[in-house]
């Protein structure tokens, strides 16, 4: 039987420490609404890295398949105890656990049949099995952030916020004088000048005239919008939001209820995709760490001789 030995037992307590570290972090980011800003040099990406160097390193150098796979189960499972219970939250712990499990065996299966170190060879069948785990845990999460808000909002607000500054050319063909971060009044008074043409600008108006544009304005873009009140100090991107909202609640009607999964299911989609590039560089990075780990003495070289049976005439 092996005999458990410390460098093993480090590893393996790492893996789920950085593994609950990484769920910790992308649930804040994606509960704060600020996915939009994960790039690959922001501290989410970084986190998901260390995480998935970690796990390679542990399915591959952990000879104790017992430690080695509860390990791999709980790095990726752990990070549900941080989301609200919902049966939804228990079988993607569920199956994220059973993704890790499975991931780190082939990982280890790999690494045992293996005549020579490759670490494109020994994690080409279980790391991204392994970021598909991870693209379901981010999917559960962000499940769960869609399905307890209270204002039951159907568009991820701050992916909202960073497509439509990029699409504010089309937008003011529709709504002349668009700008996302012009207020409700300010756009009205755009409009205005546009329709009175370059000789009056609406804004010297005399202050009853004014107001009464205004008034007269905000009522009628909340009538096409479909918003009950506007006061005019609204942003533009948050009465499109609304809006947009509104549309979408419109159009769908009985169907509300599962757009939360369907929305889930797209962001799975989207963070697999993502995981793709990373997957090229993770093995570039582990590369790099065995060759640390090598240098500083955690990991030994050894040479081993194999007999081969083989049959002959």
């Amino acid at each position: 039987m092996h005999q458990l030995s410390l460098k093993e037992i480090t590893l393996a307590v790492l893996t789920v420490a950085v593994g609950l570290l990484n769920a910790y972090i992308w649930r804040e980011v994606l509960f704060a609404g600020e996915f939009k800003e994960a790039t690959f040099y922001s501290l989410p990406v970084a986190a998901l890295f260390l995480f998935a160097i970690l796990f390679s390193l542990a399915s591959a150098f952990i000879r104790e398949g017992l430690l080695r796979n509860i390990a791999a189960a709980l790095g990726l499972a752990a990070g549900f105890l941080m989301v609200p219970f919902q049966p939804v939250v228990l079988s993607g712990a569920a199956l994220s656990a059973l993704g890790g499990w499975y991931a780190a065996g082939q990982i280890a299966n790999e690494a045992e049949a293996s005549n020579y170190f490759s670490v494109r060879k020994i994690l080409r069948g279980g790391l991204p099995v392994f970021f598909t785990a991870v693209a379901l845990a981010f999917a559960v999460f962000y499940f769960s952030l869609i399905g307890g808000q209270s204002d039951q909002s159907l568009l991820p607000k701050g992916l909202f916020d960073a497509v439509v500054p990029l699409l504010e050319r089309p937008l003011q063909k529709i709504l002349p004088g668009f700008r996302s971060d012009a207020s409700v009044d300010q756009l009205i008074l755009a409009v205005a000048a546009q329709q009175m043409g370059g000789g009056i600008d609406p804004s010297r108006l005399p202050p009853a005239e004014r107001q009464q544009l205004l008034n007269e304005g905000r009522k009628a873009l909340s009538v096409e919008l479909g918003i009950l009140t506007l006061t005019g100090g609204e942003k533009g991107i948050d009465v499109l939001y609304q809006a947009a909202n509104a549309q979408i609640a419109k159009f769908i009607g009985p169907y509300r209820d599962y757009l939360p999964f369907i929305a889930a299911f797209g962001f799975f989609i989207a963070v697999k995709a993502f995981t793709l590039p990373v997957y090229w560089l993770t093995l570039i990075l582990t590369a790099g760490a065995v060759k640390l780990l090598l240098l500083i003495g955690f990991l030994n070289q050894k040479t081993e001789t194999i007999q081969v049976t083989k049959l002959t005439l």
